[in-house]
């Protein structure tokens, strides 16, 4: 950007916050001037960094067989080399041993070639320095670099020394590298490397910038409009970004995108000195982007895993839109980490993280402080393959160095794939132990299925689920409305590719859900929330109330009459008005009754237990005989009794059953021995259940007449001949009343008996339950 560009944002942002009368951001201060990025406003590296990187090759390089060894170095150390506190200087030297790393053949056929190192006797701990000197010497095509005036830097003997030997050397060293590209048919120095790795370092040149708002003091709209205000324009699409443009991230709300010709411009402004703009990487972006709806109100959120304090600061943002709090566990961060993480908390003013002093994995819910919490994130050390350059995103989200020198040739060893995936999986699987938890976000920044999807599966078929809970399942997609994002073969998980406009990432998001493919019944779902307290005081608990409810139902089995067919209860329930009195009395007697059952039932167990006592003594076939006649017995007193249907047999048979109905013993009557009485001149035949609308016109007896006298010719009900009501409980003597007791006349027609024909068309004189129509049986 020009000088006129850094005029006209100070002055917006000066009118804006003159307008408002307030502060929108604190950008007052005066912004440096904005240039775009070239090769040749890169800083060249320092005599420090080349140091570092020197340290960081000798660790990291990779050993070959005797036989293929160019040069000897000295022994691997340990550990690499400890922080020097310039982060900038820093990440820089790793980049430059990283970029070492994929040369490392190509600059020891060099040195080799051209006799640099036997000449000038350079040998054992020289040899890394003077590789990652090479590197830097060809990649300015053997130009000297511009050293820092005195003060400026301290300055290192041995880089000094080296580098005027590198200046005396460049003539052979130029010839032994064109010899190379000659030999190899190479059209550039970067041919020599594979077609994957040359792909992602064209990618990583042209990689756009992301940067996340700080949503706690502004909102993206305000910060649009100050760019609006200082000549930068938005533009819909990725490829359209120019140094006076920038876009919205589709994906994530709160993001950003610029181009990578204003990183050092933005780097150096008052837009990241005071954070309101964070550059980070787009993969972390995404993960929060995902986060963010599955947060709860006054939930936690815990972040596991290896992240930067950048990566906590986006999530506590997040967390702090829904009053919710971030939980991080110190004891797996070094205390360098946790003094970075509050000292950036502290400048952005986030107030909602909580720094625990146990580790992740020694972490239990019996803890006080994980009651509230209902999300875990997890972003575990992983291979970086899905990054088209690894060591920037590495670097701010503390990666594992180790991986580079698989990275710097494109790909990993199964070995180092291993020792990654059991720490992801032991991260995740313990992630999962937490009943309180209702979400899991799982994120790596791998292109490899045994660390993504084959892991995640693994950890869910091994994970232990309590049967009162939900097991966790794959919850996708996760972007459903993004059509171009994701994995169509797969959409349980997202995956972003990558590409020349981002770095990839898999991120897979894990609810607690039902089996689609069990049906889950009612039952089920009261036992859980019996279980869960859900219905205390409505609902009290199975095995107090199981005995209770058994024996209710029991006794009121034995008190429920055996009834007739359903047509037969509508007619019953239609003459039940008058019999109140009678009912009441009958319950009485049937509670009595059913005392008394009960007691035989007690006799008639402790019988059962003598005879099984007595059965050791038999024989087995004895005693499977005796068995079987107990349980035939305790099925039959615990089936309710059936009611037996009328069919032609039962109203053939001279003994009606004890438990027909009344319309079905009046058909016995009127196909058997009651008709002779009514064809000996009997009036009438008194039956039950029948309604006051259908009685026959009144005889001259009086009322009280009928109550006391009964015709000669009527004969007694079935349940008054017996004295039994249905289901052995004797009829108490009540008077009934007149219109209760006597039917219509019958017609004295000759019918044989014992005719089926007669039965017929008696019966069908019967009109249909429920009928308005009178009961009488025309002549």
């Amino acid at each position: 950007m020009s000088a006129e560009t850094e005029k006209a944002i100070i002055i917006s942002y000066e009118e804006q916050g003159h307008q408002n009368n307030k502060q929108l951001l604190p950008f007052q201060l005066p912004c440096p001037r904005l240039h775009s990025l070239s090769p040749d406003s890169v800083s060249p590296p320092s005599d420090q960094v080349f140091l570092q990187a020197a340290a960081i090759f000798q660790q990291l390089r990779r050993e070959k067989p005797a036989s293929h060894q160019l040069l000897q170095y000295e022994k691997k150390t340990d550990t690499l080399p400890i922080s020097s506190g310039d982060k900038a200087a820093e990440q820089q030297a790793y980049q430059l041993a990283f970029n070492t790393l994929k040369y490392q053949e190509l600059l020891e056929t060099m040195i080799t070639d051209s006799c640099f190192h036997t000449s000038l006797h350079i040998y054992g701990d020289l040899l890394p320095l003077a590789m990652v000197m090479l590197f830097d010497f060809q990649q300015r095509k053997f130009r000297l670099r511009q050293c820092p005036a005195e003060g400026e830097q301290e300055a290192v003997p041995e880089v000094r020394d080296l580098e005027k030997s590198l200046k005396r050397w460049k003539t052979k060293l130029a010839a032994s590298l064109a010899c190379f590209r000659i030999k190899h048919n190479l059209r550039s120095v970067s041919c020599v490397l594979s077609n994957s790795i040359r792909v992602k370092e064209h990618r990583a040149k042209s990689l756009p910038l992301y940067a996340w708002v700080n949503t706690l003091n502004t909102s993206l709209d305000e910060v649009c409009e100050l760019l609006h205000g200082a000549n930068m324009s938005e533009v819909k699409q990725v490829v359209d970004l120019t140094d006076s443009t920038f876009s919205k991230d589709p994906l994530c709300p709160d993001t950003l995108i610029f181009s990578q010709n204003l990183c050092v411009p933005l780097q150096s402004s008052s837009l990241t000195n005071t954070h309101v703009l964070n550059i980070q990487d787009r993969s972390v972006c995404v993960a929060v982007s995902v986060l963010q709806p599955l947060l709860f109100e006054k939930g936690d959120v815990l972040v596991a895993g290896s992240f930067s304090a950048l990566t906590l600061a986006h999530i506590a943002v997040a967390a702090a839109a829904r009053s919710g709090q971030v939980l991080v566990c110190g004891a797996d961060h070094t205390s360098l980490q946790n003094e970075e993480m509050k000292a950036l908390l502290s400048k952005m003013d986030i107030k909602n993280v909580k720094v625990l002093p146990e580790a992740f994995c020694s972490l239990n819910e019996s803890n006080a402080t994980v009651e509230r919490l209902k999300v875990i994130i997890v972003l575990p050390q992983c291979s970086s393959s899905a990054l088209n350059d690894p060591v920037a995103t590495m670097y701010s989200e503390h990666g594992d160095w180790n991986v580079l020198p698989d990275l710097s040739h494109g790909s990993v060893s199964k070995s180092k794939i291993f020792s990654l995936t059991t720490q992801q999986s032991r991260l995740l699987a313990h992630s999962l132990t937490f009943s309180k938890v209702q979400t899991v976000v799982y994120c790596t920044r791998s292109v490899f299925p045994e660390e993504n999807e084959q892991l995640v599966r693994r950890v869910l078929e091994q994970a232990h689920t309590h049967p009162k809970l939900l097991p966790f399942r794959e919850n996708g997609p996760i972007f459903p409305d993004d059509a171009t994002s994701g994995d169509k073969t797969d959409s349980k998980f997202f995956r972003l590719q990558p590409s020349e406009f981002t770095n990839g990432c898999f991120i897979a998001r894990l609810s607690r859900q039902a089996d689609p493919t069990k049906v889950e019944t009612v039952q089920d779902v009261l036992a859980r929330a019996i279980a869960k307290g859900l219905l205390y005081g409505i609902i009290s608990e199975p095995s107090k109330t199981g005995k209770k409810s058994k024996s209710k139902k029991k006794q009121a089995a034995s008190i429920k009459p055996s009834s007739p067919s359903s047509q037969e209860e509508s007619e019953g329930e239609e003459a039940v008005d008058g019999r109140e009195g009678e009912e009441s009395e009958v319950g009485r007697k049937d509670v009595k009754t059913e005392k008394k059952k009960k007691r035989k039932t007690k006799r008639n167990q402790k019988q059962t237990k003598g005879d099984s006592t007595g059965l050791k003594h038999q024989t087995k076939g004895q005693k499977k005989k005796a068995k079987r006649k107990v349980n035939q017995s305790q099925q039959t007193n615990s089936k309710p009794k059936r009611i037996p249907r009328l069919t032609l047999a039962m109203m053939s048979a001279e003994k009606p059953s004890r438990h027909l109905s009344p319309i079905t013993a009046l058909a016995h009557r009127i196909s058997g021995k009651p008709l002779k009485r009514l064809q000996e001149g009997s009036s009438s035949v008194p039956e039950k259940h029948l309604s006051h609308n259908n009685t026959p016109p009144s005889s001259p007896q009086t009322a009280s007449d009928r109550q006391n006298i009964r015709p000669e010719g009527a004969e007694k009900t079935l349940e008054e001949e017996e004295g039994v009501l249905p289901g052995n409980i004797r009829k108490p003597q009540a008077k009934l009343k007149a219109a209760d007791r006597i039917l219509p006349p019958i017609s004295s027609s000759p019918i044989s008996e014992g005719s089926v024909g007669g039965c017929r068309e008696s019966l069908n004189n019967i009109p249909p339950i429920g009928s308005p129509s009178s009961v009488a049986l025309h002549e």
